[in-house]
């Protein structure tokens, strides 16, 4: 049964986690020392993986410039919350961990994939969804078939095919090759798809906005509940991690419950983005990330705001250039000047 595109809701849901505030941080090194020396990297509890520079802010209002079809904003977090969120907000939900796990003993939980692993079970949340990471914005007016199929199907933007003979080699010898903790999550998503239905998908998601499908997430649950499980406890990142997004898109090309959509990416060299605009052809997607020289950051913040794709990402922030915080905010000035009303 088709359903009319303006006949199903669609949420959006956001992980935050204000990286600097005392209580969180005594509470991450208290696990830190029950667990001990193997989680101490980077990639696990780097500061980029925690550190607010009010993205967020600037996200929830690119939402609501441009998606106005949008019903209710959730933002999932760790008994916190933003100091310029205007939580009187209607429809606007502030989640905490404690509302998504079942067992206290998972938490606290510092393990993205873990938190991603429940947001099917925020309460209230729509069928149909968009997570977004607080890096995501959107950059022009948008319609819900961006995201979704008629029938309210999400569409997976997924990136160019990789060689088929280097995800075998790596599946069969994950550890000859150092992986960080995401690209981990990713390989053991890919691999339970190619054990159980024998298929090897050699594409991996775009690093945006992602849609998503509540009773998709709960078939995955049921399926692989033990590998489900042992992500949910998890409380850091960890090598047996399963990334929830990734394998819902994996699981959905595998039962073929969706059809794969393309997406032009901006290129860093302009000709050929005015090639594909001469030709009518949306350059829908961008990606800065901001540890690249400074040159190379304005210059693609320059085409982001020269094209207007319909989404973009600002990838860890995490610098301590005081030259680059100016150049960021004032670019995500320009983009979103108007306070949203979801500030105070």
């Amino acid at each position: 049964m088709n359903i009319k595109m303006e006949n199903f809701p669609v949420d959006v849901v956001y992980m935050w986690v204000d990286g600097k505030e005392e209580k969180w941080i005594s509470k991450k090194d208290k696990l830190l020392n029950k667990l001990g020396n193997h989680y101490k990297t980077s990639d696990i509890i780097g500061e980029k993986r925690f550190k607010d520079n009010q993205e967020l802010k600037y996200s929830i209002r690119s939402v609501e410039k441009f998606c106005p079809w949008v019903r209710k904003i959730f933002i999932v977090t760790d008994d916190q919350k933003p100091s310029w969120l205007n939580s009187n907000k209607s429809n606007l939900k502030i989640i905490d961990h404690r509302d998504l796990f079942d067992d206290s003993n998972y938490l606290p939980t510092f393990n993205s994939n873990a938190i991603e692993m429940r947001l099917h079970h925020i309460n209230g949340l729509s069928n149909s969804f968009l997570s977004f990471n607080d890096d995501f914005f959107i950059g022009r007016p948008s319609l819900k078939s961006d995201f979704f199929h008629n029938d309210g199907s999400p569409k997976l933007y997924m990136s160019k095919s990789v060689s088929k003979i280097k995800l075998r080699f790596r599946l069969k010898y994950p550890f000859f090759k150092r992986l960080n903790a995401h690209a981990f999550a990713l390989l053991n998503s890919r691999k339970l798809i190619y054990d159980k239905y024998h298929l090897l998908i050699n594409q991996s998601l775009m690093h945006s906005v992602k849609s998503l499908d509540k009773n998709i997430l709960y078939e995955i649950e049921g399926v692989f509940s033990n590998e489900c499980k042992q992500t949910s406890q998890n409380q850091l990142r960890d090598s047996s991690d399963i990334w929830m997004i990734s394998l819902h898109a994996y699981y959905s090309i595998a039962l073929k419950k969706v059809k794969l959509s393309k997406i032009k990416k901006i290129q860093k060299i302009d000709f050929i983005n005015k090639i594909y605009t001469l030709f009518n052809i949306k350059l829908d997607y961008g990606f800065i990330n901001l540890n690249w020289p400074l040159k190379k950051i304005e210059k693609y913040l320059f085409l982001i705001q020269k094209y207007s794709p319909l989404t973009f990402c600002l990838n860890d922030w995490n610098s301590k250039n005081s030259n680059l915080d100016i150049i960021v905010k004032k670019f995500l000035e320009k983009m979103y000047p108007n306070k949203s009303s979801y500030e105070k």
